[in-house]
C-alpha cells in the first residue's frame, strides 16, 4: 500500500510540473525519479525488517510433525480459520515425524512460494533447511520448540510444563489416594525441549507425593497415533497395581484412557493426567472418567498470527520468544471449557 500511494504521489508531481510549463522529459525524469525513492525508502524499511513479507502477500506454510492426533489437527484447523479471516495463502503438511520428509518439505514450501513457514520441527535437524529458507526471504516461525534457527518463536518452558501436569495429578494423588499412587511415567527422548517436559513432571510428582512410587519412565517415542494403547496395555500387564499415568500429551493419555477401560481397571482410584487441552481429553475429564487434568495452550493460530504481526510491525525483534499462557482444567472448572 505505501509502495502504490508512494506511486501516486510520483505520477501527480509529474501532472503537475506540466500544468506549470515544465517539460514532458523534465515531468517524466522527476516522476521517474519519485518512484525510484518511493520504492527505495519501502525496499529500505522491508531490509530493516530483515523480509520483503507484508500482511497484504502472506503465503504460509505450516509444517507439522504429524496430522493425525487431535492437537495438530486443531492447530490445522484453526490456521486455516485465521488465514481465510486475513486473506493468507495457505497450506500444510506433515512430515510424519521424519526429518529426511521435513528438510524436502521446506525446501519444497520455499519454492512454491511461501513467505512464512511455521516449522513445528523435533530437533535441530531441519536447521541448515530453515536457514536457507530465511536467506531466501521466508520468515520461520517456531512453536513449542527453539532451535538455533528462526526469526520468531512461540513456546514456553517445557520443564515448567511438566511441573504444571504433577501439580494437578499431585493434588489428586494426596487427595483421592491419600498421597500413595503407583505411577507410570510417559515422556519422549526425540528432543531436549520433550525431555526437559518429562522430567519436570518427574522431579515435581516426587516432591510433591514422596510416598508414591514411580513405577517406570516410558519413552513412548513420537506422536503415533496407538502408541499410548499399545504401551498402557503392556504397563497394566506388567504392574497391575498400577493406578495413575503421567502423559507428555494428550494423544497417549486419551489412548490410555480406552486402554484402561478395556481392562476393566477404571475406578476412582485410577488417574491419568496430561496436557494439550484437546476436546476429547476434556470430555472425558467432564464425563468424570479416568482422565482427571489437562493443560490447556492459548489457541496456537491466534498466538503465531499476533506474533507474526508484532514482527513485521518491529514490535518483535529477531529471535524473539513469546511465551504463551497455559490453563490447567480438572473437574474443578471443565465446566467452563466442555463444549
Amino acid at each position: 500500500m505505501k509502495k502504490a500511494l508512494a506511486l501516486m504521489t510520483a505520477s501527480a508531481m509529474a501532472l503537475s510540473l506540466a500544468a506549470c510549463g515544465g517539460s514532458a522529459s523534465t515531468a517524466s525524469s522527476t516522476a521517474s525519479s519519485a518512484s525510484s525513492a518511493a520504492e527505495s525508502v519501502v525496499e529500505s524499511a522491508a531490509a530493516a525488517a530483515g523480509t520483503s513479507v507484508t500482511k497484504d502477500n502472506i503465503k504460509f506454510g505450516f509444517l507439522a510433525p504429524t496430522l493425525q492426533t487431535e492437537f495438530f489437527i486443531g492447530i490445522d484447523d484453526g490456521l486455516k480459520q485465521v488465514a481465510a479471516e486475513d486473506g493468507w495463502d495457505y497450506t500444510s503438511v506433515s512430515f510424519e515425524n521424519d526429518s529426511g520428509t521435513a528438510v524436502t518439505d521446506i525446501e519444497n514450501m520455499v519454492t512454491s512460494g511461501c513467505n512464512v513457514i511455521l516449522a513445528m520441527v523435533s530437533d535441530s535437524s531441519c536447521d541448515d533447511a530453515l536457514r536457507a529458507a530465511q536467506e531466501a526471504g521466508t520468515i520461520v516461525i517456531e512453536c513449542g520448540v527453539v532451535t538455533d534457527v528462526y526469526d520468531v518463536s512461540v513456546n514456553s518452558s517445557q520443564y515448567d510444563i511438566g511441573t504444571m501436569i504433577s501439580d494437578m495429578a499431585g493434588e489428586w494423588i494426596n487427595t483421592q489416594l491419600d498421597g500413595k499412587a503407583n505411577i507410570v511415567v510417559y515422556t519422549t527422548y526425540q528432543n531436549q525441549d520433550m525431555q526437559n517436559r518429562g522430567q519436570g513432571i518427574q522431579d515435581r510428582i516426587k516432591e510433591l507425593c514422596p510416598d508414591s512410587n514411580i513405577l517406570e519412565v516410558v519413552d513412548i517415542g513420537k506422536d503415533v497415533v496407538g502408541a499410548g494403547t499399545t504401551y498402557t496395555e503392556t504397563m497394566i500387564q506388567k504392574y497391575p497395581e498400577l493406578n495413575c499415568i503421567l502423559a507428555y500429551g494428550d494423544a497417549a493419555a486419551t489412548e490410555a484412557v480406552e486402554a484402561v477401560k478395556a481392562a476393566g481397571m477404571n475406578s476412582d482410584d485410577f488417574g491419568i493426567f496430561a496436557c494439550d487441552g484437546t476436546e476429547s481429553a476434556i470430555k472425558y475429564i467432564a464425563d468424570n472418567d479416568v482422565m482427571r487434568g489437562t493443560l490447556m495452550f492459548n489457541s496456537m493460530a491466534e498466538m503465531v498470527r499476533t506474533a507474526l504481526y508484532q514482527y513485521l510491525d518491529g514490535e518483535l525483534e529477531k529471535g524473539a520468544v513469546v511465551d504463551y499462557s497455559i490453563t490447567p482444567i480438572t473437574v474443578a472448572n471443565v465446566a467452563d471449557y466442555v463444549k
